[in-house]
């Protein structure tokens, strides 16, 4: 019977030094991921994109489900969120953020998980050739992005370029933008203007605040 006994304390001590260590290393690789604007070089680009709608902290809240689903290793999404007015947010992105990223950042903004709101997203910028889902014919264009009015369009973006081509990029699918035969909507600058988005005063969100 002690035999029995002893074993099953030492099989007990076992269980919880197993989990103290797993807790430990865990919390020693939160730790690791620590944001420092000290550690990033500031990349010039105009990405942005405009919110309008739902409040500050609604869009705030967004932004952080979105960087906690994307900053998991490393710091792929760095957003700075700016306060026009109490239902307006414009999001800019002095670390720069890769094209499809991007695209998907502007419609989960449009469709958060965990927030309900009505909202009017916008995105602006120039397209390169290294973006993934531009069609050539856009490359190096100045374009719109933005989703779709039909909400059974609600797993893709559109955008169109400076010269009125419209484009829808399908999420689940592999193959090139589809050129659309008329644009949702015409292409027209931001009427917000930012003299200088990577230097104004906004709030960085990481996602691990």
């Amino acid at each position: 019977m002690s035999t029995i006994i002893t074993i099953i304390i030492v099989a007990i001590v076992i269980v919880v030094l197993a989990q103290t260590l797993f807790k430990g290393n865990s919390s020693n690789n939160i730790a690791k991921l620590q944001f420092s604007e000290n550690d990033f070089e500031i990349i010039r680009n105009d990405k942005i994109i405009l919110i309008e709608g739902p409040i500050y902290n609604e869009v705030k809240s967004a932004c952080m489900d979105f960087c906690e689903q994307y900053n998991k290793e490393n710091f792929n999404v760095i957003i700075k969120i700016i306060r026009l007015d109490p239902t307006t947010c414009l999001l800019v992105f002095p670390y720069e953020i890769d094209f499809s990223t991007y695209c998907y950042l502007v419609n989960y903004l449009e469709y958060p998980i965990n927030q309900k709101y009505n909202a009017k997203v916008t995105g602006w910028l120039t397209s390169k050739r290294i973006d993934v889902w531009i069609e050539s014919r856009s490359v190096n264009k100045k374009i719109m992005v933005y989703n779709s009015y039909d909400l059974e369009l609600s797993d893709c973006v559109l955008y169109t370029t400076m010269d009125q081509i419209g484009y829808k990029i399908a999420f689940s699918s592999e193959k090139n933008p589809s050129e659309m035969e008329n644009p949702e909507r015409m292409y027209e600058p931001c009427n917000k203007i930012i003299e200088d988005p990577d230097f104004i005063k906004g709030e960085t969100i990481t996602g691990l605040e």
